[in-house]
C-alpha cells in the first residue's frame, strides 16, 4: 500500500473515531450485505421481489446498510432513501465513512479466504 494511501486511511479512521458520529448511533436489526447483489429486483413489475443473504445480518448500525445502498445505486437514489429515514441526514456522515472502507474490507476479505482476486480488487486503488 502506497504511503500516502496509509496516512490517508489512518486520517479517515482517527477523524471519524474521534468526531461527533456516534453521538446518535442506535443499534437496530440490519441486512450487513445491503447492496444490489442481495436485492432482487423484477424487471417486468418495477418492483424488488426478494431479498436475499441474511448470513451478515444481527444487531449493527443502521448507516452500514445505507452505505450498500449508496455504494450499489448512487447519490441521487441514497438521498431519496436517507430522507425517507428518521432522522436521515444524522447519519450521513457514518454511511459515507463505512462506503470509503468498503474496499479495504474487500481486501481484508480476500487475506482471511485465500481469494487473490478479491484481495487485488479491494486493494487496487491503494497501491
Amino acid at each position: 500500500m502506497r504511503r500516502d494511501a496509509q496516512q490517508e486511511i489512518s486520517q479517515s479512521f482517527e477523524t471519524f473515531l474521534k468526531g461527533k458520529a456516534f453521538s446518535n448511533l442506535d443499534l437496530s436489526l440490519i441486512h450487513g450485505d445491503f447492496g444490489a447483489s442481495n436485492i432482487l429486483w423484477n424487471p417486468k413489475t418495477s418492483m424488488i421481489s426478494g431479498i436475499i443473504d441474511f448470513g451478515g445480518s444481527g444487531l449493527g448500525d443502521p448507516a452500514y446498510d445505507f452505505a450498500g445502498i449508496l455504494s450499489s445505486y448512487g447519490e441521487d437514489f441514497f438521498d431519496m432513501c436517507i430522507n425517507l429515514y428518521p432522522n436521515g441526514n444524522e447519519i450521513s456522515e457514518r454511511v459515507k465513512f463505512y462506503k470509503s472502507t468498503f474496499a479495504l474490507q474487500e481486501a481484508l476479505h480476500g487475506i482471511e479466504n485465500g481469494d487473490r482476486q478479491a484481495f487485488e480488487d479491494g486493494i487496487k486503488d491503494y497501491r
